[in-house]
């Protein structure tokens, strides 16, 4: 992709996590992406939550600039939101595939490279401890086992002694249902809502598993569904859930049954219902003056 910096994976287990994303990759994809991105910067208020410091110099250097890295960057649509409004930042995104990203020509020219990455395995080793901030969001179906420290250990590797990591996360578990009318008969989507109650539960925990890790003055920020997105929200759920079952799940029994639950579901939301998922941000700063090594 011209006007991108490469860093290749460094195993083939990264190979097979990208060959085996579950979503799509394509201009449809790109597009679900883009419009969530909207959503999501509606609900918060915010790409950069407001307790990190971002004011040149170095929040948390003697630099004339602060470093932000995106793990997970998509289609750098974060990315360009935040160099936009902190031009003194430099800005880099890190994904395990970059097919969805812009050349960078096209793009605020803070926003420095583009790189793919497996968050599972060590980042190259000019970038450990490069950065006062790093962001990642909707890493939930990267998540291993329910167990999030392996990639906040990860993530944390790249930060500078005294920097943040904030992790912007669904809280799935806690999903509920919203109807403009009581009476609308919604079995599919209370069938997966039952499904999702179960789904996910270290999202609330998240700021102790960044402690656990060695993160200090973790906290959490929550936000329920607002009312009025809960439809828009919905909508783009269910073009992620079609996503899935027309690429990873394609052609199996389990692909077959999510797009008729997807169908059935969006027959009932036209009636006047939606499931709400909450969404949370989580930040955390690494120690000052001790380097951050990820664990063993």
């Amino acid at each position: 992709m011209a006007g991108v910096t490469h860093e290749e994976p460094s195993s083939t287990d990264s190979y097979a996590l990208g060959r085996n994303y579950a979503l799509g990759r394509n201009y449809a994809a790109a597009t679900r992406l883009n419009g969530q991105y909207y959503m999501w910067k509606e609900t918060l208020g915010f790409d950069v939550h407001p307790d990190i410091p971002t004011t040149a110099p170095s929040a948390v250097s003697d630099q004339t600039s602060i470093r932000i890295a995106d793990v997970g960057c998509g289609t750098g649509i974060w990315l360009r939101s935040v160099a936009q409004s902190l031009p003194h930042a430099r800005l880099d995104g890190f994904d395990i595939s970059l097919a969805q990203c812009p050349p960078l020509q096209w793009l605020p020219q803070n926003i420095g490279s583009f790189r793919e990455w497996d968050v599972f395995q060590a980042p190259p080793v000019e970038l450990r401890g490069r950065y006062d901030v790093v962001h990642a969001r909707l890493l939930f179906v990267v998540v291993r086992g329910g167990d999030p420290k392996p990639v906040i250990r990860s993530m944390m590797t790249l930060l500078k002694s005294g920097g943040y990591l904030q992790w912007d996360e669904l809280d799935v578990a806690h999903s509920y249902m919203l109807k403009a009318d009581g009476d609308i008969p919604t079995p599919a989507m209370e069938k997966t809502l039952g499904t999702l109650s179960g789904t996910g539960r270290w999202v609330a925990k998240l700021a102790e598993a960044m402690e656990e890790c060695g993160l200090v003055r973790a906290r959490t920020s929550r936000f329920k569904e607002r009312t009025e997105l809960a439809k828009a929200f919905f909508d783009n759920n269910l073009a992620k859930d079609m996503e899935m079952a027309e690429t990873r799940l394609k052609a199996t029994a389990d692909g077959d049954a999510l797009q008729r639950s997807v169908r059935l579901m969006h027959a009932e939301s036209e009636k006047g219902a939606v499931i709400c998922t909450p969404k949370l941000v989580c930040i955390a700063r690494a120690p000052e003056h001790e380097a951050i090594d990820r664990a063993t």
